[in-house]
C-alpha cells in the first residue's frame, strides 16, 4: 500500500530551509508552508521537536515521511517525484556524481566555509574535509567548462550545492572566481530559484538580496 502524500514544509525566512524551498519549486508539486520563526526560537518548540529532535530547519512531512536535512530532503523528493529528471536513477552512470555532490554541499563545503567566515582555518588533515582553499579549487576544477554539475543536465544536485554557494557567494566568503560566479549566475535565472529566494528573503524584509 503506498504511503499517503501532502507534502509540507516548515520553513523559517533567512535560512537555509532556501534550499528545501527551492527544491519543490524546481520539482513542481503542490506543498503547503508552515512557518518556524527560528529568530523567536519556535524550533526549539516540544511540536516541532517531535519531528525534527535538532531543532533545525528545514524538516519535510509527506504524508506519514519526515525527512529533515536538505541533502535528504532533496534526494527524497527528486527521486519520489522527479526520479530520472533531477534525480538520476540508479542504473545512470551520473548517479555516483549526484550523490557525492549532495553530500560535499553539506558535510564539507557548508562547514569549510562557515569557519572560514569565522576565520578559522583547521588544517585539511584531521578534521577530514579539507582546507578551505582545498574546497574551492575542487569546485572551481569540477565546475570549469560545465554548465551543471553533470555537464548539460540540470539536477537536484546543483539545488543543494547551489543553495550554498549562492549564499556564501552574497556573504563575500568565496573568492571571486569567475568559473563559480559564472555557475552562481546560471542558478539565478531559474524561475525556481527566484520564487525561492522571495519566499525566504522577502524584499520587505530583506531588501538588499535578490
Amino acid at each position: 500500500m503506498a504511503a499517503k502524500r501532502g507534502i509540507t514544509l516548515y520553513h523559517s525566512p533567512a535560512s537555509r530551509a532556501f534550499t528545501a524551498y527551492w527544491m519543490l519549486e524546481e520539482i513542481g508539486v503542490p506543498f503547503d508552508v508552515k512557518t518556524v520563526d527560528i529568530k523567536k526560537g519556535e524550533q526549539k518548540a516540544p511540536a516541532y521537536l517531535a519531528l525534527n529532535p535538532a531543532g533545525k530547519v528545514p524538516t519535510l512531512t509527506d504524508g506519514d515521511v519526515v525527512v529533515s536535512e536538505n541533502p535528504a530532503i532533496a534526494i527524497y523528493l527528486a527521486d519520489r517525484y522527479s526520479y530520472g529528471t533531477l534525480a538520476p536513477k540508479i542504473e545512470d552512470a551520473d548517479r555516483g556524481a549526484y550523490l557525492k555532490w549532495m553530500v560535499y554541499a553539506t558535510a564539507v563545503v557548508d562547514p569549510v566555509a562557515y569557519l572560514h567566515e569565522q576565520a578559522i582555518d583547521l588544517p585539511g588533515f584531521g578534521p577530514g574535509f579539507g582546507t578551505f582553499d582545498d574546497m574551492v579549487g575542487v569546485l572551481s576544477a569540477s565546475l570549469k567548462g560545465r554548465k551543471w554539475l553533470l555537464g548539460n543536465r540540470f539536477s537536484a544536485a546543483d539545488v543543494v550545492l547551489g543553495g550554498t554557494i549562492s549564499q556564501l557567494m552574497y556573504r563575500k566568503v568565496l573568492p571571486k572566481d569567475p568559473v563559480l560566479a559564472g555557475y552562481n549566475t546560471r542558478l539565478t535565472l531559474r524561475e525556481a530559484y527566484h520564487r525561492a529566494a522571495d519566499a525566504t528573503w522577502p524584499a520587505h524584509l530583506f531588501p538588499q538580496v535578490g
